[in-house]
């Protein structure tokens, strides 16, 4: 715990669990996550406190962004922290429209709600962009509605995806959902785990691949 006259028991208290929070999950918590972790009694508690924390250099976050709060003594010894945005909603049921690789690299440097993670969480911390989920045909994947997909746009074109892998796929060049994509010879199965929803059968030519699916992310 710090000892500083500039902060309450309170301030220290937040962001002592803050500290921890990124150490164990390697994402930033949320203004509900340190309400109920420092049990105290409403966000507008939490929002005055960080306030506080960052007009005094303890906090760094960005507004407006999920996941953006850190601690400055994290930032400074913990360079592995990167930025993920949060580009667009991806279908996990029909086929919905989304950004092509093209447009999620150019908007990267858009002003994105985004999200904190650890560089070690990632193979990869280049051309990474996560998706909220909207649907539930990947529900026996454990990919919910609502839930939020880390998405590696390296390396995407068909013959660099191994046949089983979840993956952003465009059809046609027109639209993208989210399914498991299965290959044989020039033939692509794009299959959902949901048996209520029908795979999604075309040629290799037709298919364009957004990013693999590198991680998953859920609010309780």
């Amino acid at each position: 715990m710090r000892l500083n006259q500039k902060l309450s028991e309170k301030q220290v208290l937040i962001i002592d669990y803050i500290e921890n929070y990124v150490y164990e999950n390697g994402i930033s918590p949320t203004i509900e996550d340190v309400r109920i972790g420092c049990k105290l009694s409403s966000k507008s508690v939490v929002s005055y406190n960080l306030n506080i924390l960052e007009e005094n250099g303890y906090l760094d976050r960005k507004r407006g962004m999920a996941r953006s709060i850190t601690s400055t003594k994290e930032v400074e010894k913990n360079s592995d922290i990167v930025n993920v945005p949060i580009v667009s909603n991806i279908s996990a049921g029909s086929p919905l429209d989304l950004f092509s690789s093209d447009e999620i690299f150019f908007k990267q440097r858009s002003n994105f709600e985004s999200i904190s993670l650890s560089k070690s969480m990632l193979k990869n911390n280049t051309n990474i962009v996560a998706l909220k989920i909207s649907g539930d045909s990947m529900k026996g994947d454990l990919i919910m509605d609502g839930d939020i997909i880390i998405l590696d746009c390296n390396n995407i074109s068909t013959n660099d995806i191994k046949s089983g892998d979840i993956v952003a796929a465009r059809v046609n060049d027109d639209y993208a959902t989210l399914k498991r994509m299965f290959i044989n010879n020039n033939k692509i199965e794009l299959r959902p785990s949901n048996k209520l929803y029908s795979s999604i059968f075309t040629d290799k030519n037709n298919v364009k691949i957004d990013g693999k699916v590198v991680g998953l992310i859920r609010n309780y």
